[in-house]
Parts: structure tokens; sequence; C-alpha cells
């Protein structure tokens, strides 16, 4: 349970910093809370369907000896390993289930993703503020790449500005008379 809960949390904040960053989304408390459900109905899927993989392979051991379900040697002797696995994955599904329902797991979940984002976005942004490409003028490398960034400038951005401001000629166009 606590991997799923690293793992919903997670996802969510991935979430909500792709909303923040990627889309300009404001922060939408019932749309996180919705996230957070979705991600634990998403885990306990996953959950349920190894839980029936793994009763697909105890059904075939008992049949067989062997199972060929897995890259693993599984046979009769690992039965009731197999069946503990089972049990604990579909016990595991049944938890996250119950959590989707819970209304304070779920508001718990989201502030802990929030707060994660926001947490990584301000750290982002704390180092960019303190690289020298972004801070600017106190490191040497800042100084020494300085002229050859302003000649960029210039030849570069500077003249397509220009070209961006002239009058365009259309082909064909008189260019004026003189008298």
């Amino acid at each position: 349970m606590l991997v799923a809960d690293v793992a919903v949390r997670m996802s969510v904040k991935n979430s909500i910093i792709l909303n923040a960053l990627g889309r300009k989304a404001d922060y939408d408390r019932e749309q996180i809370q919705d996230m957070v459900r979705a991600s634990l109905i998403e885990l306990a899927e996953e959950r349920e369907r190894d839980a029936k993989h793994i009763s697909r392979m105890r059904s075939e051991i008992k049949r067989t000896g062997l199972s060929s379900w897995s890259e693993n040697d599984y046979g009769s002797d690992d039965n009731t390993t197999l069946n503990h696995r089972q049990q604990v994955y579909e016990q595991v599904a049944l938890q996250l289930r119950e959590r989707a329902e819970d209304e304070r797991y779920v508001d718990e979940a989201a502030e802990r993703a929030r707060t994660a984002a926001w947490n990584e976005i301000g750290d982002s942004l704390k180092e960019r503020a303190t690289h020298p490409y972004y801070a600017g003028g106190s490191s040497e490398e800042y100084q020494r790449e300085r002229d050859s960034r302003i000649e960029l400038f210039i030849q570069r951005d500077l003249a397509e500005l220009m070209n961006q401001r002239r009058p365009s000629r259309r082909p064909g166009a008189s260019k004026g008379k003189r008298r």
C-alpha cells in the first residue's frame, strides 16, 4: 500500500505540473481529487488483473504440474506462494477501491500531490534563477560568452526584426516615380 501511495502521489503530482505549466490551467481541487480517485481505481484494476493471472497459473499448475503463463518455472511446489501472492493482490485491490471511496484519504492524497508539485516547480525555478545562463552577470562563464551572445543577437535577431518591420514589396508593384 505504501508503493501504491507513492504511485498515486507521483502520478497526480505530474498531472498538476503538466496542467499548471503546460496548459496554463488553474489549480482545481475537485479535478485533482478526481485524478486521485482515477489513479487509485487504475491501480486496483492492475492488481485485480495480477490476481487473475496468478489464478490462471495456479489452475494450469493443478492440471499439468507446470505453468506456461510465466517466464518463471512455477510448479506444484509453488502453489502456497502463488496462492499467497494472489490473496495479497486481491486485498490490495480491495483496499485501493476503498481508498478511492474515502473522502478523507482522497483529500489528503490530493493535498500531498499538490504540495509535492509546487515544491518541484519551486525547486526548478530556484535552479533556473541561480543558473549562470538565466541569472546572468556574476559568473565568469556568463561574462566570457556575453559578447558572442550579443553579436549573435545583432546578426540574427535584430536582422530578422528589421526585415519584419520593412514594408513588403509585392512583385510587380511600381517603385514610385520621380518627378
